[in-house]
């Protein structure tokens, strides 16, 4: 069983910590600070072909794996998990469903375009009143001629603000089933849809909005599928985009425990290096094991989806221990830095913070409990 990398993913790993260190680094400060997003980085990353690094080349991407797909999304986290939300927002969640189930023509005018990183995405899913419960989802489409009336909000909405189209999700029925839930392809600005910028205590490199839907006209052809028929993209979306996420704040702990490590090696207190120090030492244990628990369980993960697909219990359970180690990992580094930890000329502040987000993005811990305890009671190891 060989866990290395092949050669081909060692080099992604290596193209794509250049292109961080280099095109991203020098935005990185003025993003956190501004909050606003350098949106010229889609194209560099439509350049490169990051964005398409999981679509098949017949479709206008790289044709990678999964694992590919999780080394660049771990490579744009260590160095900033506010860009990295951007790009998994637009190149997954965003565009995801239209590779999925979208026609030649709406793959034409969105999807290639996002590929190249010429239109944004964003993924209009999450709700103010119903959070991670897409069943409790109250934004409604009402077929009219010509296509569909849409009423409803959408809130914590990466990218929105800066967005060129959004992938939006509403309920075309009144009953309360998944199977009423539809996309719907929205171009943005739209003089029917209000959106707020979001101010953020984490993330604050991306641009994230809160959604007002009044009276929004649809045409039928840019409903994706067809009408009540593309919840289960939704779902398949969701649960490989978990191991994908994991991948990024992955990234968030190794950079933050890669800074703490080299100011370890060379804070000098009491006359000695504080890597010394029987403290600080066990913390980067702690940190490390961490660390290495959370990638092979990334890249396992990964493996099993590029061997056929991934179960919602075993993406849970990556998200869940994955977002909750880089928590950790990250407080451990503030710690070791002390009062240095504090100061903007160190990321290991910014770090804790993009990690505390993923506690709940993406789905929040709890959920990923009662993902796994459903699981659990279904194979009868749960009253």
């Amino acid at each position: 069983m060989d866990f290395d990398f092949s050669t081909e993913h060692k080099q992604l790993r290596d193209t794509v910590r250049r292109h961080a260190e280099d095109d991203m680094c020098p935005h990185v400060s003025e993003a956190d600070d501004t909050e606003r997003f350098p949106k010229e980085l889609f194209a560099r990353w439509g350049e490169l072909g990051l964005i398409g690094a999981r679509y098949p080349e017949a479709d206008g991407g790289v044709g990678m794996d999964k694992i590919s797909d999780c080394i660049v999304r771990e490579e744009l986290g260590r160095i900033s998990q506010a860009f990295c939300a951007a790009f998994s927002a637009h190149s997954h969640l965003g565009i995801w469903p239209i590779w999925r189930t979208g026609t030649d023509a709406q793959k034409e005018r969105f999807f290639k375009p996002a590929l190249r990183g010429e239109k944004v995405a964003c993924f209009g899913l999450s709700e103010p009143d119903g959070g991670s419960n897409i069943r409790a989802m109250k934004t409604r489409a009402e077929k009219i001629e010509g296509g569909y009336k849409i009423n409803g909000s959408k809130l914590y909405i990466t990218n929105a603000p800066m967005a060129d189209f959004m992938m939006l999700a509403a309920r075309t029925a009144p009953e309360i089933k998944p199977s009423a839930i539809s996309l719907f392809i929205v171009e943005l600005p739209n003089p029917a849809v209000d959106i707020s910028h979001l101010k953020k205590e984490g993330l604050k490199g991306s641009e994230t909005g809160l959604l007002y839907i009044e009276d929004l006209f649809v045409p039928d052809d840019c409903l994706l599928g067809h009408a009540e028929g593309t919840y289960p993209i939704i779902l398949e979306s969701l649960t490989e985009n978990r191991v994908g996420v994991s991948a990024s704040v992955l990234g968030v702990a190794k950079g933050a425990y890669e800074e703490a490590l080299e100011y370890a090696r060379t804070r000098i207190v009491a006359g000695k290096l504080i890597l010394e120090y029987q403290a600080v030492a066990h913390r980067l244990a702690d940190m490390a094991t961490d660390i290495e628990a959370a990638h092979w369980m990334v890249y396992r993960g990964a493996w099993q989806v590029d061997e056929g697909g991934i179960d919602h219990e075993t993406a849970a359970k990556i998200k869940l221990f994955v977002s909750e180690a880089a928590y950790r990992v990250t407080e451990q580094a503030i710690r070791v830095l002390g009062g240095a930890g504090m100061m903007r000329e160190y990321n290991v502040g910014r770090h804790h913070r993009d990690a505390m987000v993923y506690l709940f993005g993406e789905g929040t811990s709890d959920i990923q409990r009662n993902l796994i305890s459903r699981a659990m009671k279904e194979r009868d190891l749960l009253p």
